[in-house]
């Protein structure tokens, strides 16, 4: 259905809901797969400070390429340095550039109060694309617990 799918990411941990939903609409043989990691950065004084090492963002981008490689799609992986403010505007033009049919974005990471106060990277996104935008879910499904109950209802 997709043929080129944008997927941006944050840590690690924080992407595996974006990494689950791409492989849930991509199609194996058919789908590019472009993962981004943006590199937030900031202006303190006279000096750009970014609060994670290059080291840090290249296993960012470099595990979730190797996910989405090990489920069978074609992936490749992007790092960019983006200005805290410009996030989204780096994600569309990113989306641009590679012509994506897609946007998959990780959870929000501010709650409803915050984001109405200062605004969400995730909703410039959503008002912005020119593509469809997945975002994942705030919060994973629960996993119902498999109880044996056999001890207890037979005497």
């Amino acid at each position: 259905m997709f043929s080129r799918i944008l997927v941006a990411i944050d840590t690690p941990e924080a992407s595996q809901a974006a990494l689950d939903l791409v492989r849930q609409v991509a199609t194996e043989g058919r789908t590019k797969v472009q993962v981004l990691h943006l590199r937030e950065r900031e202006l303190s004084g006279p000096a750009w400070y970014s609060r994670e090492s290059r080291d840090e963002a290249s296993y960012a981008a470099e595990s979730a390429v190797f996910e989405l490689r090990m489920s069978g799609l074609a992936a490749g992986g992007n790092i960019r340095n983006a200005v805290v403010d410009r996030i989204a505007e780096a994600i569309l033009r990113e989306a641009e550039a590679f012509e994506a049919d897609l946007v998959v974005l990780g959870r929000p990471r501010r709650g409803e109060l915050a984001t109405r106060l200062l605004g969400s990277v995730t909703m410039r996104v959503l008002r912005r694309s020119s593509c469809p935008v997945i975002v994942a879910p705030r919060r994973t499904p629960r996993k119902q617990a498999v109880t044996s109950t056999a001890a207890s209802d037979h005497p």
